[in-house]
């Protein structure tokens, strides 16, 4: 009974002042069979710096490079002195050598696009022209250790570059561009993102790639909506967010309506958050509702990359939403932009 009761504790403090009591009371503890801590991801701070929870160590990137975003363990990283990039691992050191985001390849086979999708993603001859503005990362995945996809945007307009770790240059299409993708992961041996084109309706996207062996330009053969129609109903004053991640083998689509009020200086300042899962049927190509993660699963989930990780079924983290306030403005009128992390209970 004592084994059982020291199991459900749902601290660690608590499990800590539990064998303090007595003898019996640590005999139990000591001969219980406790699950290992939950793996919590650690959180890169726009200073640069890293975090963890809850305890938060922190340490430092390398000095004189500016961090883009991040997927899984590898944060994408650029060298302020010339612009060329890297993928590091801050847990093993690991590194994989990326040219500049300003160096293109552009390939001329036309990409494919399903009927669903030509209309409002086919934009040609336009993203070139805009190599001279600001130039972002929307979404990172690592493919595999020799094909790294990225939606890069230049101003208002975006595409889908690849590369290979120690080529001359990412690799892009000269004729189409993708302006309303984010959120891309790889899942099943092919891509996906959201569509971000519709309001409040929102589509998954897959995304073919033609990866041929001992070629060094992988190129986009095919975009096609796979998935139509998933509607998020907002309400008035609130903003959608959505959130792409693979979770136990499946794809987890999440919604968080963000709410909003309108300062007498017509700045939004952000306020409450409800979320919505949904999960992939890639067979009947439709969208089921997810009323619980389960109790050894937890979300997190950030604007440049979001996890699905596995919990002890005796943590409060399990069937729990963290996700960080790092939204972008309406308008680019936001009142103000954190960074803290808060968290949602699917269970309440």
């Amino acid at each position: 009974m004592l084994g059982l009761v020291f199991l459900h504790l749902p601290t660690r403090t608590d499990r800590a002042f539990f064998p303090a009591v007595c003898r019996t009371w640590c005999s139990a503890a000591r001969e219980s069979q406790l699950p290992p801590p939950s793996p919590v991801p650690w959180l890169v701070l726009p200073s640069g710096s890293v975090t963890s929870l809850p305890r938060g160590e922190t340490f430092l990137l390398p000095e004189g490079v500016h961090y883009h975003t991040s997927y899984g363990e590898w944060l994408l990283l650029t060298w302020r002195d010339d612009g060329s990039c890297f993928l590091m691992n801050p847990f093993t050191r690991a590194t994989m050598p990326l040219r500049s985001l300003s160096s293109y390849s552009y390939y001329e086979q036309p990409v494919e696009f399903g009927d669903d999708v030509f209309s409002y993603i086919h934009n040609p001859g336009t993203w070139m022209d805009n190599m001279h503005k600001e130039m972002s990362v929307l979404s990172l995945v690592v493919c595999s250790t020799r094909l790294i996809a990225a939606i890069v945007v230049v101003g208002d307009l975006g595409a889908i570059a690849l590369c290979r770790p120690g080529a001359a240059a990412w690799s892009v299409s000269k004729h189409d561009e993708c302006s309303w993708l984010s959120h891309m992961v790889f899942f099943q041996g092919k891509l996906y993102a959201l569509d971000a084109n519709n309001g409040d309706i929102e589509d998954l996207i897959s995304i073919d790639i033609v990866d041929e062996q001992g070629s060094d330009e992988p190129r986009v053969s095919r975009i096609e909506c796979f998935i139509q129609g998933a509607y998020f109903q907002s309400q008035k004053h609130a903003f959608c967010m959505k959130y792409l991640l693979e979770s136990h083998g499946s794809l987890l689509m999440v919604c968080r309506k963000l709410s909003y009020k309108i300062d007498h200086c017509y700045a939004y300042e952000a306020g409450t958050s409800e979320f919505e899962v949904l999960k992939a049927d890639l067979e009947q190509h439709l969208w089921a509702d997810v009323r619980t993660l389960g109790n050894n699963q937890a979300l997190f989930l950030g604007r440049g990359c979001s996890k699905a990780v596995c919990v002890s079924p005796y943590d409060l983290s399990r069937d729990c939403i963290f996700f960080l306030d790092d939204y972008i403005s309406i308008n680019w009128r936001w009142n103000k932009i954190t960074t803290s992390c808060r968290v949602y209970d699917m269970k309440a």
